[in-house]
C-alpha cells in the first residue's frame, strides 16, 4: 500500500473518532439539558422509579411507596420465640428528603463531566441508596422492654453516691448476651428495598463491659471535684432561688464509657452532665420560680385609698435555655449558675392605670417592738390602720394628730404606758409613739420637708437606734411633714411579727436622700444621752434643697417612774 493511501485511511480514522466524540459529547449535552433541575432520567430508588421528577415530587412519592413499608409488621424470631413489631416502633426510618438531594446532587454538579457521568450510571440502571435514620435509643429500647428474656445488655462498672457514709463506691462490671442489631436492622433494610416482609431470625452475641472496675479512676476523681464544690446555688436576677446539695448533684450527670485518653484502642469510665436529667430536674424546679404577673390595683373611697398594688411582672422559668447553664457550671465547677427566664407583662400596669402620679415605692420606715405586751401590740395595729391607704396631696402638711382623731376605749384603744409630765403611767393609746416613731423615719428616708418632730423624754427601747424617734400626744406633741414631691403619696402600713413597717408611695423626682446618724453622744450612767440626726436632700441636678439636723436630749428613764394604771 502506497504512501497516500496510508494517508487517506488515516484521516478517515481520524475523522470517524472526531465523529464520535462529537456524538458522545451531544448526546451528554442533550442528557444534561432534558434532566436540567429535575431528577436524572432513569434514577431508580429501591425499585421506584423518579425519572425526571422535580424534587418535591420525587421526595412525595418516594415517601408514599416507603412509608407504608415502615409500618408493615414483620416478626423477630428467636427458636420458638417470636414478636411482632414494625421498623417504625424499632426507630427505623428513611430520611427521603436527605435521599433525593444527594441523588439530585451527585447528577448536577459544577463539574459537567462528573454530573454526566452520573446521569449515565442512573440511566444504565444504577440504583441511589436510601438514607436511613436508625434511633439507637429507640431500638435498644424496645429490645430491652421486649426481649428482655434473651436481650441482656453488659453492665458497666460505674460510680454511686452513698450518702450515709458520704462517699463514693464502684459497681461490677458484668457480661453480657444480646440480640446483635445490626444484622437485625440490615435484614430490615433488606426487607424494606426489596419490597419484602420476611420475618426476622434473630443472632445471640457476647457484649463485654467496656469500662471494668480499674477503669472507673477519673470518673471517681471527677465525681469527687464535683461534690466538693457543691452546693450549686441557683441564681435569677441576683436572686438565690434554690441549691443544688451534695446529694443531688450526681443525679444530674452520668457515667459512660469514654476512649481512653492513654490509649486510643481502650475505653474508660467517664462522667458528663445528663442534659435529659437536668432537664427534668428543672421540670420540676419550674412551679417554685413561675410566678403570674400582678395587675396594678387603685381603689379610692371617701378620700382613701382601700386596695392598692403595683403592677408586678410575672416570670417563667426557661427551662431549655437554663440547661446548658447548669451542665456549664457543672462542668467548670462554677457554683454559681444563673438561670434563664421569661417575664411576663400585666396587663393593668403601673403606668397605665390612675394611680394619681403614684407609680414608684419612695421610701420605708420600719420599727421592732420586740417584747411589748399584748395591749401596746393591740394599740400599735389599731393606730397603723389609721393611716394604712391615706393619701397626701401635692404640698400638703401631714400632722399624725390630725388624722389619728380621737384616742379611746370608743376606737378600740386599750391602756398601755405613756409618758406622762414626770411619769409613765397607763392610758389609752399607749404604744401609738411606735406609729409616729414608724412613720417619721419613713418620712425621712424618702426626702420629705419636716416640720414638727419631738423626741421622747428619756430613751426607750422599742425606739431603736436612739435619736430616730417622733413622739406624740394629741393635740401636742405632733409630727408634721410636707408632700414635696411631684405627686400625691400613699402610706402603706403592715405589720410582720414585731416590726412595724411603713412604705411611702408616690412620684419619683430622682432625688438623692442622704441620712447621718443617729449618733449618741454624751451618754450618762443613769441613762441619759444626747443624739443627732442629720437629713441632706439633693435634686436630681445634685442641688442640695434639704439640710437639716434633729437634734434629741434624753433625761434619765429614773426621773419618769411607773404609776399604778389609774383604770383598773
Amino acid at each position: 500500500m502506497n504512501k497516500k493511501i496510508k494517508k487517506i485511511i488515516l484521516s478517515h480514522k481520524f475523522l470517524i473518532i472526531i465523529a464520535i466524540i462529537l456524538i458522545i459529547a451531544n448526546f451528554f449535552f442533550v442528557l444534561d439539558l432534558i434532566n436540567k433541575g429535575r431528577v436524572a432520567k432513569g434514577t431508580t430508588i429501591a425499585t421506584i422509579s423518579i425519572s425526571g421528577l422535580s424534587q418535591e415530587k420525587a421526595i412525595e412519592k418516594l415517601k408514599n411507596k416507603i412509608d407504608p413499608a415502615l409500618e408493615k409488621e414483620f416478626k423477630l424470631k428467636y427458636q420458638n420465640q417470636e414478636w411482632p413489631t414494625t421498623p417504625k416502633k424499632l426507630g427505623i426510618d428513611i430520611d427521603a428528603e436527605k435521599t433525593i438531594q444527594l441523588a439530585f446532587e451527585k447528577t448536577h454538579q459544577d463539574n459537567f463531566l462528573a454530573g454526566a457521568w452520573w446521569q449515565l450510571k442512573f440511566l444504565l440502571g444504577k440504583k441511589v441508596e436510601l438514607e436511613w435514620e436508625i434511633n439507637k435509643e429507640k431500638v435498644e429500647s424496645f429490645l430491652l422492654n421486649n426481649l428482655a428474656s434473651i436481650h441482656s445488655p453488659a453492665k458497666n462498672s460505674t460510680i454511686i453516691y452513698d450518702q450515709k457514709e458520704d462517699k463514693l463506691t464502684t459497681t461490677e462490671s458484668k457480661a453480657g448476651i444480646v440480640v446483635n442489631k445490626e444484622k437485625v436492622i440490615n435484614k430490615i433494610k433488606n426487607n424494606i428495598e426489596n419490597k419484602k416482609t420476611e420475618n426476622i431470625q434473630i443472632e445471640l452475641i457476647k457484649q463485654e463491659p467496656e469500662a471494668t472496675e480499674s477503669e472507673t479512676e477519673t470518673a471517681k476523681k471527677e465525681a469527687r471535684k464535683l461534690l466538693t464544690a457543691t452546693p450549686f446555688k441557683l441564681i435569677i436576677e441576683n436572686e438565690e432561688i434554690a441549691t443544688i446539695t451534695k446529694e443531688e448533684i450526681l443525679s444530674l450527670v452520668s457515667f459512660r464509657p469514654i476512649i481512653d485518653p492513654n490509649n486510643s484502642k481502650n475505653k474508660i469510665l467517664g462522667m458528663e452532665p445528663d442534659k435529659e436529667k437536668i432537664k427534668n430536674y428543672l421540670t420540676t424546679l419550674a412551679p417554685l420560680v413561675n410566678t403570674e404577673p400582678i395587675n396594678a390595683q387603685l381603689t379610692i373611697k371617701d378620700g382613701r385609698v382601700t386596695t392598692f398594688a403595683l403592677s408586678k411582672d410575672g416570670k417563667k422559668l426557661k427551662i431549655e435555655e437554663s440547661i446548658n447553664p447548669i451542665a456549664q457550671g457543672i462542668n467548670s465547677l462554677n457554683n454559681e449558675i444563673r438561670l434563664k427566664i421569661e417575664k411576663t407583662k400585666a396587663e393593668i400596669t403601673t403606668e397605665n392605670i390612675d394611680t394619681l402620679g403614684i407609680d414608684s415605692l419612695l421610701a420605708k420606715g420600719v420599727s421592732d417592738f420586740t417584747g411589748s405586751p399584748s395591749s401596746r401590740v393591740h394599740n400599735i395595729k389599731t393606730g397603723t390602720a389609721k393611716f394604712h391607704g391615706y393619701l397626701i396631696k401635692p404640698d400638703q402638711e401631714f400632722s399624725f394628730n390630725e388624722i389619728l382623731g380621737e384616742v379611746g376605749p370608743e376606737q378600740g384603744y386599750l391602756p398601755e404606758l405613756v409618758i406622762k409630765r414626770n411619769e409613765t403611767v397607763p392610758e389609752y393609746g399607749g404604744g401609738l409613739c411606735q406609729v409616729s416613731t414608724t412613720l417619721f423615719r419613713a418620712a425621712i428616708n424618702a426626702g420629705l420637708e419636716i416640720t414638727e418632730r419631738y423626741h421622747h423624754a428619756f430613751p426607750v427601747k422599742y425606739y431603736n437606734p436612739q435619736g430616730f424617734d417622733a413622739t406624740i400626744y394629741p393635740p401636742s406633741p405632733d409630727l408634721k411633714f410636707i408632700n414635696n414631691t411631684p405627686g400625691y403619696i400613699l402610706i402603706q402600713g403592715q405589720i410582720k411579727d414585731y416590726k412595724l413597717i411603713f412604705e411611702l408611695y408616690g412620684t419619683s423626682d430622682d432625688r438623692r436622700v442622704v441620712i447621718e446618724g443617729p449618733y449618741q453622744y454624751d451618754i450618762q450612767e443613769n441613762g441619759a444621752m444626747k443624739a443627732r440626726l442629720t437629713q441632706k436632700v439633693y435634686d436630681k441636678n445634685e442641688e442640695l434643697i434639704i439640710n437639716k439636723t434633729f437634734y434629741s436630749n434624753y433625761r434619765s428613764p429614773d426621773l419618769y417612774p411607773v404609776k399604778k394604771n389609774p383604770l383598773e
